[in-house]
């Protein structure tokens, strides 16, 4: 069995359970951060139909959906930029690995609107 984290079992000094040394309490836990698209994902029904509501459950499933994709993503980015022997994964890689892995007309749609938002973000920079 895994010793918790900072608490040594081994020591011939037993300590009462429920106590904690100074550093102990002081310390946080750190927390693994996650890509959880949950608010944008809300945010963004709330825009297309505000009289809509969606439960936790449909938002984690979504979320899921999401995180796959991204991964999947960003995968095949990973394998156009090592097949090209380039050492950085460019714009138009992502857009050449988003033609890939979306089928169709998805595929272009996302490609436009990602083209959109880039353009909109440099020219307010």
């Amino acid at each position: 069995m895994a010793e918790p984290s900072g608490v040594c079992l081994s020591s011939k000094k037993s300590k009462k359970a429920g106590s904690k040394t100074k550093k102990q309490k002081t310390q946080k836990r750190s927390r693994c951060r996650r890509n959880c698209f949950c608010l944008f994902i809300y945010r963004t029904l709330k825009k297309v139909r505000a009289e809509l509501g969606i439960s936790r459950r449909a938002v984690g499933v979504i979320n899921c959906l999401l995180n796959d994709i991204l991964e999947r993503i960003a995968e095949e980015a990973t394998h156009l930029a090592r097949y090209t022997s380039h050492s950085t994964i460019t714009s138009r890689t992502l857009q050449t690995a988003v033609r890939l892995m979306l089928p169709g007309e998805i595929g272009k749609l996302a490609v436009s609107e990602a083209t959109k938002v880039v353009t909109r973000y440099k020219s307010r920079k």
